[in-house]
């Protein structure tokens, strides 16, 4: 649980409120609410600090400072390399394989999707089973929708690390307090995002350290909203 799905989690229970109730005042499903306490949903400042308000918690504290106060976590192991199928499968095999995992996955299509995996530079590495919805992943269309491994630890201190995978819905825009998937100067990054005056946008990372760039928004092209956090370990 980080610390900010505990903060929620404790001002739940100090509000006498079950998740599913605390879910119909936020307009949230009660599954939505128990990933923002586990940590495994990624929210927004502005999205925590309504949560935390509607629960009648006292000056609510940022994102930033909340992680700023954490202890040093120790360093995860870099990102696994995408291994190939191994060689040497007979033909004949290796097609009767496919066509049951392919068979298996008509049968669930309306159930779960193969939602590729891709790394900084778009090339799909992988893919993970995820479940549709109301025909949905995330809200997002499921052919639309894909997972970001992170490449570094450039986000750990916003809990993210080198490996972890973002599922990433969609979207033009930047959202303040919001990971996202942007491409900027040549490379495609994950950053929290805060929209500045005259039309420039700031990209946030947190490694040991906050960082921030300042850019005009013409130069930042937004990809995606990061809306899940899958952990490798």
């Amino acid at each position: 649980m980080s610390r900010l799905g505990d903060a929620i989690h404790k001002a739940r229970l100090n509000a006498k409120l079950t998740e599913k109730q605390l879910g119909r005042k936020c307009g949230m499903a009660e599954n939505v609410i128990k990933d923002i306490e586990s940590g495994r949903r990624i929210v927004s400042d502005d999205q925590a600090q309504r949560i935390l308000k509607l629960l009648g918690a006292e000056n609510p504290i940022s994102t930033e400072l909340e992680v700023a106060a954490e202890p040093e976590v120790k360093l995860r192991p870099r990102p696994r390399a995408y291994v190939l199928p191994a060689e040497g499968v007979p033909p004949e095999q290796q097609k009767a394989s496919d066509e049951a995992t392919d068979a298996w996955l008509d049968a669930l299509g309306g159930v779960v999707r193969r939602v590729p995996v891709m790394d900084e530079k778009g090339v799909v590495i992988d893919h993970v089973l995820t479940p549709i919805i109301g025909g949905k992943i995330e809200g997002g269309a499921p052919d639309k929708v894909l997972y970001f491994r992170a490449p570094d630890d450039s986000l750990r201190g916003f809990r993210v690390h080198a490996g972890d995978l973002l599922l990433t819905v969609p979207e033009t825009h930047a959202q303040d307090g919001a990971l996202m998937l942007v491409e900027f100067k040549g490379r495609r990054v994950v950053r929290k995002l805060q929209k500045l005056d005259g039309m420039r946008i700031q990209l946030q990372a947190f490694d040991r350290e906050f960082e921030a760039a300042v850019a005009p928004a013409p130069e930042v092209r937004v990809l995606g909203r990061c809306v899940k956090l899958l952990r490798t370990l």
